[in-house]
This record gives structure tokens, C-alpha cells and sequence, in this order.
């Protein structure tokens, strides 16, 4: 990538929400791994981990959109504040609990739901101010800057919580997160934003939604990625974030800081693949191949997670695993981007973001209960593994104008 790709920086607007990104996506690449380790530390099983992920998910499930309305209509700066302290006060709340030991399995789920109706407030308004602080022609820097800034999260976050929790044990990853976000908040303080486009036009959320479904059911390439995108949250996302925590601690025998690296090794695969695919994104033809081969072989290496027991062996399939994970994951944002009609690209987003909110947190319900009655994490991983690549191998022999689709 040119340096010239990162002079979006020197806009100040920009630079404070991307250095607010930066932080919150340092919190939320180790938030879910704290909470999970955390009630794993106080005698809780998969299906309770999967009911925790599950109410820290589902806020966003009904919050998403109307926040993505109201950010068009009301101050978004105020919008950001009220979530960062939101936020900011909960992790800390939930600091202090862990760290007097008063902390019980029922507060940290209280606690993580409650820290998911701040997260699904902050998301959205996010996304939608990007636009509104470089010219135009800068857009394209900006959404590359903004991808970097999450991988970069991604290895850093638990390489930073690592050391804290082997410090000071998991209370430490909460006190990191705390200061985290009272960082990010302070990088809103003297951020300015452009006032929000009021409309007349009268808006009803349901309408909206409908022909944003409706697209995408008519348009058959479309549908066939969104199904794929399903079976990855469902078959892959969901079965790491729940199974991950408990499995590398007891699979491997890796502690809190061990295990943090594991997962920081995931985003540097991720950050690799993403890297090789911004500098040559402009060589990929047949992006519908790509990102199904990358589908491919990422539910193969999910497979190899299972009979892991070594800690080098599953570090070598993690970084394997985010290599992997770097392609679809950038290649269906610009299947997405390039076969939709701009007038219709924010509803056919949003349908894409309550999609990946909902299907997430009952994945992880179902997948915690699955593991309690398999009796077995790794059997769990890598069935899942497996029936990910079936969905993708009957989709890459059925689907012939998918795999042409760019």
C-alpha cells in the first residue's frame, strides 16, 4: 500500500474517530474472551458461556437500526459520548467487581448484556460519520485506513490483555479495557462533526428493511452470499467465540496470557491476507471463487482446530486459520458493495449488520448447548468445521454464476 493511503490521517476530524476505532476495537477484541474466561474461572460450562455471548449480542439485534436512523437525524457526537461512557462505565463497574471478588456468573451476564446496549448504540454511528469527515475522493483511503485499524486491533488487543491477566489475573483484562475506552473517550472531546442532514421525508424502519430483503432474495448471486455469510457465523464465528476460551485452556492447558496470544495470532493472519489483498485487489477476477475457496479452506483448517493438543500445533492452525479468514472476510464486503445499487446500499448494509448481530448470538446459544451434550470440544469444533465446508462444496459445484461473480 502507497504511504500516500494513510494522508486521510492528517485530517483531525478523522484521525480522533479513527484513534476512538482504534481503541474501541482493541476493547472488543478482548471483551468477549474476558467474559467468557471469567465465568469459565467461576465454574460455568459452554451453554452458559453461549448464554452470555448471547445476551451481549442480542441488543443489536433491535438496536442496530434505529440508531443507524437516529444518527442521520440527531447530534452523532452525542450519540458517540453517551456510548463510550456507557461503556466505560460498566467495564469499569465489572472491574471492581472481579477485582473484591464479589463478581457472580449472573452479574458478569447482567453485565455483559447491558455493555452489549452501549456497543450496538456506538457501532452504527461509527459506520455512518466516515463519510460525513473526507472528501470524497478520499473515501476509498479512509475505509483502507479504517480495515487496517481493525487487524491491528486484532493482534494487538490480547497481546495487551495478556500480560495484565497474567499480572494480575482476569480483572486485569477489565481494568485494560476500561482504560481503553476512557481513552477512546477522550479522543471525542474535541472531535467536530458536521451537522446531520435533516430530511421531510416521514421514514418507516419496517419498509426500509423490506426492500432491502427484498433485494436480496430477488438477486440470486446476492442471496447465495448471504446464505454463505449465515453458514460462517453460524458454523465457524459462533463456535470460536464460545468454545475458544474454554478450549485452549483446557485442550492445550494455556493460561489467560497464553491463550491471548492464540487469538492475537489470529488477527495477524487476517492483517497478512489483508495487506496482500488491498495491494492487489485489482488482480482478483472471479471474487466469487476467491472468496469461496477462502470459505473452503478455512472450515478445512477449522477442522484440524479439534484434535489439537498442542499449544505450538494450534498456534501454527490459527495463524493459518486468520490467513484464511483475511479472504472471505474482505471479499464479501466488496461482492456486497459492487453488485448493489448505491440507492439501495444502505438497507441492503443494514440487512447484512442485523443478519451478523442475530445469527451470531443464537449461534453461540446453540453451539454452547451442543458442546454440553456432545461432552466434547473438540468433536464440537470440528463437526462444525465440517459442515461448513459440505455448505460450501454444494455451493461451489451448484452455483456457477456465483463463482463468476466480481
Amino acid at each position: 500500500m502507497s504511504e500516500s493511503s494513510f494522508d486521510v490521517l492528517r485530517l483531525k476530524p478523522f484521525r480522533l474517530l479513527w484513534l476512538n476505532t482504534l481503541g474501541f476495537t482493541l476493547v472488543q477484541s478482548t471483551q468477549r474472551f474476558a467474559f467468557v474466561w471469567l465465568i469459565l474461572e467461576l465454574g460455568a460450562k459452554s451453554d452458559v458461556s453461549g448464554m452470555l455471548l448471547f445476551v451481549m449480542g442480542v441488543p443489536a439485534l433491535f438496536i442496530s437500526l434505529p440508531i443507524g436512523v437516529f444518527s442521520d437525524r440527531m447530534n452523532r457526537r452525542a450519540l458517540l459520548i453517551s456510548s463510550q461512557i456507557g461503556a466505560f462505565a460498566i467495564t469499569l463497574c465489572t472491574a471492581i467487581y472481579v477485582s473484591s471478588g464479589h463478581i457472580t456468573t449472573l452479574s458478569a451476564t447482567i453485565s455483559a448484556a447491558i455493555l452489549g446496549v452501549f456497543i450496538a448504540i456506538g457501532q452504527p454511528v461509527r459506520s455512518a460519520t466516515v463519510s460525513t469527515l473526507v472528501p470524497k475522493e478520499q473515501l476509498m483511503n479512509a475505509i483502507i485506513v479504517s480495515t487496517v485499524a481493525t487487524n491491528l486491533a486484532l493482534i494487538f488487543g490480547p497481546a495487551i490483555a495478556g500480560p495484565a491477566i497474567s499480572r494480575w489475573g482476569i480483572e486485569g483484562a477489565f481494568w485494560v479495557q476500561a482504560v481503553l475506552y476512557g481513552f477512546g473517550l477522550l479522543t471525542l472531546i474535541p472531535l467536530k462533526l458536521p451537522p446531520p442532514s435533516h430530511s421531510n421525508e416521514p421514514r418507516n424502519l419496517g419498509q426500509e428493511l423490506q426492500v432491502g430483503m427484498k433485494y436480496i432474495w430477488s438477486n440470486k448471486n446476492i442471496r447465495v452470499l448471504f446464505i454463505l455469510l449465515s453458514g460462517s457465523v453460524l458454523f465457524m464465528m459462533s463456535p470460536w467465540m464460545v468454545l475458544g476460551p474454554q478450549f485452549v485452556r483446557e485442550q492445550v492447558g494455556a493460561t489467560g496470557g497464553e491463550a491471548t496470544i492464540l487469538y492475537s495470532l489470529l488477527g495477524v493472519g487476517q492483517f497478512c491476507t489483508s495487506m496482500w489483498i488491498l495491494r492487489n485487489s485489482h488482480k482478483i477476477v472471479r471474487k466469487g471463487l476467491w472468496f469461496m475457496c477462502g470459505l473452503c479452506t478455512g472450515a478445512t483448517v477449522q477442522i484440524f482446530i479439534g484434535p489439537a493438543t498442542s499449544y505450538w500445533y494450534l498456534a501454527l492452525v490459527l495463524f493459518a486459520w486468520g490467513l484464511t479468514g483475511g479472504f472471505y472476510l474482505n471479499l464479501n464486503q466488496t461482492l456486497i458493495q459492487h453488485n448493489t445499487p448505491p440507492q439501495i446500499m444502505g438497507r441492503v448494509m443494514s440487512v447484512h449488520s442485523l443478519m451478523m448481530v442475530g445469527i451470531a448470538p443464537m449461534g453461540a446459544l446453540i453451539v454452547g448447548y451442543a458442546a454440553r451434550h456432545l461432552h466434547s470440544l473438540p468433536e464440537t469444533i470440528s463437526i462444525t468445521g465440517a459442515l461448513m465446508l459440505v455448505l460450501v462444496l454444494v455451493t461451489l459445484a451448484t452455483q456457477r454464476d456465483f463463482r463468476s461473480m466480481s
